[in-house]
């Protein structure tokens, strides 16, 4: 049977949770940076392609006669609806075993110092969920975004996703199989040319009257393009004097030599989360394709789209409920076993915007989903 949490743990104070999760620093995702948020007033997400290609030229024409009329590109859509994403987790009899003995040495301890770590112990203690919640939350929009920046979209499996859905979905944001290539060479070989590959993609864009100003990339591929020599070469041509560049260039390095000759920035999207199964175990994981490289026009690839979760507009029940940016969380009590539950709760997704003006280059041969491979 659900009780107030407070049944159950006297002292938890909503407030102090809500305070507890606005001052706690959560870790760096760029989830937000590259697809920041966007409230949608309904359960759908739409993706937009506003690309209109090559700047079009007006016709020259003679006096006294009527402008010509052009045509105007009409946007695709893609659109979909919106997953709810949860996570959570318990506090059992064990955990209170915790509790009550934090409690004890809370009365006991008469150390000023010491009794001010015991005290933040029992406050870590009652509302640490809150932000595992979040934070749980959190991570799947980092894969997701990440999934969808280096492949194009993203498919939940009973590997990636083991306690969620457990039928295979698939969202594809749709990126022109043309401009999904592989590397000239594979990046792993020694005969590899990676600015060529880069030149090339540029050129391809260029051709279609874009411009693309920004690459995304993982950490290891970024250290794999500054392994080659031919890249420490380029580099030092253009900005050995200025920096004083040593033999491995830095991204500050590399991002300065391309900058001088008209190629995209370099982003390295550098962050791991966990996967866990059902049987407690976890497996982190990037979530970035290996290898792959995505060019963009902008730093921002689309937008991070949510609405309000249905427990928002519900009143009834005896959860108490707080919020952390687009993250509901609920905790609640129950009496037998005695438990309290604590569950983040968001209607969200990362959309890609602007899919036909993307382009990915795969350094790497292709290989089988590399969802369960294991970081480090």
């Amino acid at each position: 049977m659900a009780v107030n949490v407070n049944e159950i743990i006297e002292d938890f104070r909503l407030a102090d949770a809500q305070a507890f999760l606005d001052a706690y620093p959560f870790s760096d995702l760029r989830y937000a940076n590259v697809f920041p948020e966007q409230f949608r007033t309904d359960l759908s997400w739409k993706s937009i392609e506003a690309s209109t290609g090559a700047t079009v030229a007006a016709a020259v024409v003679a006096f006294n006669s009527r402008a010509p009329r052009f045509g105007r590109p009409t946007p695709g859509k893609a659109s979909g609806d919106m997953p709810k994403i949860e996570g959570g987790r318990d506090k059992t009899e064990t955990d209170f075993n915790e509790y009550r003995a934090l409690m004890n040495a809370l009365q006991s301890v008469n150390n000023a110092a010491a009794r001010g770590n015991v005290l933040q112990q029992v406050i870590d203690w009652r509302y640490d969920d809150q932000v595992f919640a979040v934070n749980a939350v959190r991570a799947r929009l980092e894969w997701m975004s990440k999934r969808i920046a280096s492949t194009g979209g993203y498919e939940l499996t009973v590997v990636n996703n083991e306690q969620g859905v457990q039928t295979t979905t698939k969202v594809d944001f749709g990126i022109p199989a043309a401009q999904v290539v592989d590397a000239a060479t594979p990046w792993d070989t020694e005969g590899a040319d990676p600015i060529a590959d880069i030149r090339t993609r540029t050129k391809a864009a260029r051709d279609k009257g874009r411009r693309l100003a920004y690459m995304f990339m993982a950490q290891e591929t970024f250290e794999a393009l500054v392994a080659f020599t031919s890249v420490q070469k380029f580099a030092a041509t253009y900005v050995a004097n200025a920096l004083g560049l040593e033999a491995v260039p830095t991204l500050q390095a590399m991002n300065s030599a391309f900058f001088a000759q008209g190629l995209p920035q370099i982003v390295v999207w550098d962050s791991s989360v966990s996967i866990e199964g059902k049987d407690g175990s976890q497996t982190t994981v990037s979530g970035w394709r290996q290898g792959n490289i995505v060019f963009s026009e902008t730093p921002v690839l689309g937008s991070t789209q949510y609405t309000l979760s249905a427990d928002e507009y519900v009143q009834a029940g005896v959860a108490q409920k707080t919020k952390s940016g687009i993250v509901l969380v609920k905790t609640w009590g129950i009496e037998d076993p005695i438990t309290v539950v604590t569950k983040g709760t968001a209607y969200a997704t990362p959309v890609l915007n602007n899919s036909k003006n993307i382009h990915i280059l795969r350094t790497l041969p292709a290989a089988p989903e590399d969802d369960a491979v294991a970081v480090g």
